[in-house]
């Protein structure tokens, strides 16, 4: 019969060591288990309706919609009645009470838009409280981000500053050379497009696959 050599039995030892432990480690804590969080905005679940990934879609300075979602832990429907901010930085405009069936979702992207002016703009941190029917309020720090990539689907307030009327152009040679003036200061401050840099969507365009 064959015997193993001491320094063999050794090698298998250290070998099933880790294997072991590696197993009794199987079947707890599977990802699938844990709370899914949402990184890109504020949740708040001590609430009979969750808050979840709340955020703000701005369009321009002091102009947006509130966005995420809403999911009713009661058999009964439940409405968010109200949106308000603590520290007086925005202002919610009157909505239609926004219903989240018994046991189910809404989407506030998908509704119609509950829209928010004041002092804030891409990048800030809201804080904001949610109330509902139930008669509990969400209380929220909510990212303000800008209508670029993954939320450029999502349809938002029209920024006020577009509906004023443009004065008509100067075609005059001084006129002209006035406009190019003009047209180069945005470039060098809206990247070219003469807008609010805070809102250009290639500042923080996602990296090619692979790229550093």
């Amino acid at each position: 019969m064959p015997h193993l050599r001491p320094t063999a039995i050794a090698g298998l030892l250290l070998a099933l060591v880790p294997a072991a432990a590696t197993l009794t480690s199987c079947g707890f804590d599977y990802p699938t288990d844990r709370v899914n969080t949402i990184g890109a905005g504020d949740n708040d679940r001590d609430q009979s309706v969750d808050a979840l990934g709340i955020r703000v879609l701005a369009t321009a300075k002091g102009e947006g919609r509130l966005i995420g979602s809403l999911a009713n832990n009661l058999e009964d429907a439940a409405t968010l009645d109200s949106v308000a901010s603590p520290e007086g930085q925005a202002q919610a405009a009157s909505f239609e009470k926004v219903e989240v069936p018994g046991r189910g979702t809404v989407n506030l992207a998908n509704i119609d838009a509950i829209e928010l002016t004041g002092d804030f703009t891409a990048g800030d941190v809201l804080p904001l409280e949610l109330t509902f029917s139930t008669g509990e309020t969400a209380s929220v720090d909510a990212p303000v981000v800008k209508a670029c990539y993954q939320y450029t689907q999502v349809p938002t307030p029209t920024p006020s500053t577009a509906s004023e009327e443009e004065p008509a152009a100067d075609e005059s040679p001084a006129g002209e050379a006035a406009e190019a003036a003009a047209d180069e200061e945005g470039h060098d401050e809206g990247h070219g497009d003469g807008e609010d840099a805070t809102f250009n969507c290639a500042e923080d365009a996602p990296s090619p696959e692979g790229g550093h």
